[in-house]
């Protein structure tokens, strides 16, 4: 266990450093801040279409910050807004065409990262890293969620 939890240090330590980011950035000739590519990167797995309350919440911060970004965002037309269908007074964040492209650049760089890092791995030994950590995500996320809920 105390191999495990070193490795994971390790690895939490190192894919949330700056300079991690800018150099992913920079492969991908994308000009994001790291909280402007999350807040795309969540619009992408969780749908079009989510409240600032929303994303505030899964970005883990308050909704006056996510509105700054957001403006800052339509400013740069990455994200726009459409009227909620179900709140008049609510609006739903969206991806701009070129705010899915400029997130296609930046999760090509970072796959192309992650296959430098694998590339001398045989084809077993990626199969059962993917089928462990894909269990261990599963496990982290249902326990992160309990969390949410007690």
């Amino acid at each position: 266990m105390d191999q495990i939890q070193a490795a994971f240090q390790v690895v939490a330590g190192s894919i949330t450093q700056v300079r991690l980011h800018e150099r992913l950035l920079t492969a991908a000739g994308v000009r994001l801040d790291r909280a402007g590519s999350a807040l795309l990167y969540k619009l992408h797995i969780h749908g079009d279409g989510l409240r600032v309350t929303d994303l505030a919440e899964l970005l883990g911060v308050d909704a006056p910050t996510v509105t700054r970004k957001i403006q800052q965002l339509e400013r740069e037309r990455l994200i726009s807004r459409r009227p909620d269908p179900d709140d008049r007074r609510a609006t739903r964040i969206m991806l701009t065409p070129a705010g899915s492209q400029t997130l296609a650049r930046v999760l090509e760089a970072r796959r192309e990262w992650y296959e430098g890092l694998l590339s001398g791995w045989n084809n077993a030994d990626l199969h059962s890293f993917a089928t462990l950590l894909g269990r261990f995500s599963s496990a982290l996320q249902r326990d992160l969620e309990d969390a949410r809920v007690d």
